[in-house]
């Protein structure tokens, strides 16, 4: 990865994006288009970034990764001025006992911790379960006074992220909250930023969607708006290294293997047939995740849009889903980036994706 997108990424992970509360990542986004060369680059009224490359080509393809994080609101303030959160998307509590937080407060940033109680002060049995197992059981601490205190520095409803940001490990790779799915939102940025300059045969759009984590919002709208023919979605999967009982549940799928391509039936035997061979001819190794149905991302959202689409998931393998620490290889990222470039500028502006078969 050169330090120009390595920069990007590591601007867009220190922002918090949570779900419905994406601006900063995506204003973040668009100036990197913008600042391209791209023109055709814009907010649509959910939120969502927009952008194109040769649009009135017959042939529409639509790479999209959604920007939002999983994250917290401020539900309830007690009269002593501890904060009781909400969770916006698949908050895990237990991973969330003693870890910082930061709030959108109403001057900047309000920081605070998750609050738990010493060990010391529980009996055998309350020790068991040392970490809260429900988000109405854990406080947060922003050092306030009082409720009214409180109230000067943070509203009800202000959003909230876990503040834990990038730490580099060993073989390329990084640990950081919320990879799921900013990792895709920059990927698919940086396919476009990349091809701004390349021959294409197709009208490609770009969408750093929206609200995913709370029911596929962005993706559903744009692609109903787009109405594409294929649907390219980046996204994360669980990697089944670090907890190797997983592998009969989602595969044997590596960190630093290589990106995961789904197959499937919502998956299009075609086009897969068609990223596999690019991948192949740029040396590139594409791990096989089987899903075998529908799934929660936005690749439904692409498939189920008007009369449907041909689609293809790339995933980039992850460690620790939805906790403050989420692990990815930076080789893999940059492999989709590759996997999509090679795919879309080598996409034939007349593919057959009708089956065969009939005289």
């Amino acid at each position: 990865m050169d330090k120009k997108s390595l920069k990007l990424l590591k601007s867009l992970v220190a922002l918090p994006t949570p779900t419905g509360f994406e601006e900063d990542g995506m204003i973040l986004l668009g100036n990197y288009l913008k600042d391209a060369g791209i023109k055709d680059v814009a907010f649509d009224v959910h939120g969502n970034l927009r952008a194109s490359l040769n649009k009135e080509a017959p042939l529409r393809i639509m790479i999209e990764g959604h920007c939002d994080e999983i994250g917290f609101m401020v539900q309830y303030i007690d009269d002593d001025g501890f904060l009781y959160m909400c969770p916006l998307g698949g908050v895990t509590t237990p991973t969330i006992a003693s870890e910082r937080i930061i709030i959108q407060g109403k001057k900047g940033p309000v920081y605070g911790v998750f609050g738990v109680r010493p060990p010391h002060l529980m009996n055998a049995e309350q020790r068991k379960k040392l970490a809260p197992q429900d988000i109405r059981d854990i406080k947060v601490d922003i050092g306030a006074k009082n409720k009214e205190d409180a109230l000067t520095m943070i509203d009800l409803g202000s959003p909230a992220v876990i503040d834990a940001g990038w730490h580099e490990l060993g073989n390329n790779r990084i640990a950081c909250r919320g990879f799921d799915n900013r990792i895709g939102a920059f990927i698919v940025t940086e396919t476009m930023r990349r091809l701004s300059d390349k021959k294409i045969n197709v009208a490609l759009h770009m969408v750093a969607s929206v609200q995913e984590e709370v029911g596929l919002v962005g993706g559903t709208t744009t692609a109903y708006d787009i109405n594409p023919h294929i649907g390219l979605c980046v996204d994360v999967t669980f990697a089944s290294d670090a907890q190797k009982e997983d592998k009969k549940i989602i595969g044997d799928i590596k960190l630093g293997d290589g990106p995961a391509i789904a197959v499937g039936p919502t998956y299009h035997k075609k086009l897969n047939s068609h990223v596999i061979s690019n991948a192949e001819k740029a040396e590139i190794n594409l791990q096989t995740q089987v899903r075998s149905r529908g799934n929660g991302t936005c690749a439904w959202a692409m498939r189920l849009s008007r009369s449907g689409s041909a689609v293809c998931q790339l995933s980039i393998p992850l460690r620790y889903m939805h906790s403050p620490v989420e692990v990815i290889s930076l080789d893999d990222a940059s492999q989709v980036i590759d996997t999509l470039c090679a795919a879309i500028e080598n996409m034939p502006a007349d593919i057959n994706l009708i089956p065969d078969g009939l005289d």
